[in-house]
């Protein structure tokens, strides 16, 4: 992974082959980011999505173990417990530029991915468990 920092913003671009959400936990625990909000695009070979199941409070997930390309990812950066959540959603295509979607547990970069992680300037964010749909939630 590569990385450059404005001193308020974070440009990090994966290389084929990384595990990004992986990465990712690590990087946001190693540079102490008390909260953001994250975009990117690139490539995966790989990636577990998953759809939440509001009636049955779990998700289920799903492996696309094949080339495609990120279409859209968004999420966010907080603080649960002393441990960072990094909450992705994605958009994929594959080669017949069909898309897929849902909630990134993790992916493989393919070619590969770049994000922008943008620094929250507030208190740092946090989650707490929502009892009524077992999510854990932003706390604001």
């Amino acid at each position: 992974m590569f990385v450059e920092n404005d001193g308020y913003n974070w440009l990090l671009r994966f290389k084929k082959g990384e595990l990004l959400v992986e990465n990712l936990i690590e990087f946001v625990e190693a540079e102490q980011i008390s909260g953001g909000w994250i975009s990117g695009l690139g490539a995966v070979t790989d990636a577990e999505l998953g759809f939440y199941d509001l009636e049955h409070k779990t998700y289920n997930w799903k492996r696309f173990n094949k080339l495609m390309e990120i279409t859209n990812l968004q999420g966010n950066i907080a603080w649960y417990k002393d441990e960072p959540v990094v909450h992705l959603h994605g958009t994929f295509c594959d080669e017949n530029m069909q898309a897929i979607g849902g909630h990134v547990r993790e992916l493989q970069v393919g070619g590969t991915v770049e994000l922008m992680i943008h620094k929250w300037n507030g208190d740092p964010l946090t989650r707490i468990l929502d009892k009524e749909t077992n999510l854990k939630l932003l706390n604001i």
